[in-house]
């Protein structure tokens, strides 16, 4: 069964300030933030943490936090899509102003080749490389930290 985390678990796990990170989801800056309903806490499940890290990690870099949100979610997006892959890379092109499309690297042509080749239909600007695999242990190891504590805060 795949563990599932209360917002309060997950933003301990992500180190982000819930109410922040509740502020974010409420401007559309994370646009990614699993659903809920009225009445229902939100949960997050391993996957969910990817964009929550990701998005704590660049607000802590400074990145704008409409950017770092819409960067989480594409990475996240295709971790989720591509569960096998230990690094996702973020491409930038020239051509459409976005936050860029994620893949899995190893799909992703190496920078000797940018002058030669077209990816995805374009030239490739910018490529940054996010560790995956790293991150999934990560948040695993912290999800069995949380589960093992008992008690109130």
């Amino acid at each position: 069964m795949t563990p599932k985390l209360t917002i309060k678990a997950a933003c301990r796990i992500a180190e982000i300030d819930r109410d922040r990170f509740n502020e974010h989801v409420a401007a559309g800056r994370f646009p990614c933030a699993p659903a809920t309903v009225p009445g229902r806490a939100r949960t997050f499940d391993p996957d969910d943490m990817i964009a929550l890290c990701l998005f704590s990690e660049m607000l802590g870099d400074g990145i704008d936090a409409g950017r770092a949100g819409a960067i989480a979610c594409e990475v996240a997006r295709a971790a989720r899509n591509h569960p096998d892959s230990p690094t996702i890379t973020l491409v930038e092109d020239y051509f459409f102003p976005s936050i860029g499309n994620a893949f899995p690297t190893e799909i992703v042509p190496p920078p000797e080749d940018w002058d030669r080749v077209l990816f995805n239909g374009t030239d490739i600007r910018k490529a940054t490389t996010f560790r995956i695999s790293k991150l999934r242990a990560i948040i695993a190891r912290k999800t069995d930290d949380e589960r093992s504590i008992i008690g109130e805060d």
